[in-house]
């Protein structure tokens, strides 16, 4: 997979890959966010600092995917101790990987087939947990940002003129192949963007895509994209009460999700319960029992 070292300013650093990371640093030392997928990705973020002349003294965690913490791990093994930090519901998730599968399966033991890389990383020791707000990380006064909507607890880091925001937007080429982009709370996520959006002057390092420094089009189409699964879960419930397996299957098909594999069949009904949840909380959607659980018009 290609991977670059793009230079935002003259101590911060992207480093876009499939995964990105960044590095923040003072000539000497360096604090990284996020380390990417594997073991692979680690050897990426080796081979950058190096190739800055830096040593690493801590990692910031944005959230709990295996594709922004699994090259901790290597990190771990292959330089001098340092420490690493993360929200602390997202700490969780990093210290027993096993959890994402978890959620995915509705709290079952997950099967095999989501017990890949995607879903899960090998578990990394998070020595200490953020709080939203200005703090000092191995001497770098960064400010952490809530971006919550993508995964629960999720923060973006802010250092300089930049703000490594995670995954709290993803590019259109993403969008356009994933029409159901994985989201935990869409009413949350629609507000991050927001949030983004009300920045001035800041240029933005998503976790995935380029870096931006004008973010205002591809909120725009994340935005769009969110409501497009909102309104389509609202037409599908219109429609008549079904089950949240057919709800799930009814607005893949019509956004263009082809849900290829299970596991991203339980990716696509995370993000549909989330516009089930989202409607519940507009007063747009009921709840029926009765032997079996159905979302229903109101």
């Amino acid at each position: 997979m290609a991977f670059e070292i793009v230079t935002l300013n003259h101590s911060t650093y992207h480093l876009q890959s499939g995964a990105n990371m960044g590095v923040i640093s003072d000539g000497k030392r360096a604090v990284v966010v996020d380390t990417g997928l594997d073991d692979d990705s680690g050897r990426r973020i080796k081979k950058a600092l190096e190739q800055i002349g830096v040593r690493l003294e801590a990692v910031i965690l944005t959230h709990g995917h295996a594709d922004h913490f699994g090259g901790t791990a290597y990190l771990r093994r292959s330089l001098p101790p340092f420490r690493v930090y993360a929200p602390p519901l997202e700490a969780a998730f990093i210290t027993h990987p096993t959890l994402e599968g978890i959620m995915l399966s509705a709290g079952a033991l997950p099967f095999d087939q989501l017990k890949g890389k995607f879903t899960l990383a090998p578990a990394c020791k998070v020595d200490e947990e953020l709080t939203p707000g200005l703090t000092s990380i191995a001497g770098f006064e960064v400010e952490l940002i809530p971006l919550p909507g993508h995964s629960p607890n999720q923060m973006g880091v802010h250092w300089g003129d930049v703000l490594f925001c995670a995954d709290a937007f993803l590019p259109p080429a993403t969008l356009t192949k994933y029409p159901v982009p994985f989201t935990v709370h869409l009413g949350q996520a629609l507000e991050s963007l927001a949030k983004l959006e009300s920045l001035q002057d800041l240029i933005l390092a998503p976790g995935h895509g380029p870096h931006l420094p004008d973010p205002r089009e591809v909120i725009q189409i994340n935005r769009d994209a969110l409501w497009r699964v909102i309104e389509t879960t609202n037409t599908v419930l219109a429609e008549g009460s079904a089950e949240e397996g057919a709800i799930t299957q009814a607005v893949c098909q019509r956004l263009g999700d082809p849900l290829a594999n299970p596991a991203g069949y339980y990716l696509a009904r995370t993000t549909v319960q989330a516009a089930l949840v989202y409607l519940y909380e507009q007063g747009r959607a009921q709840i029926i029992a009765g032997g079996r659980l159905q979302w229903a018009h109101t």
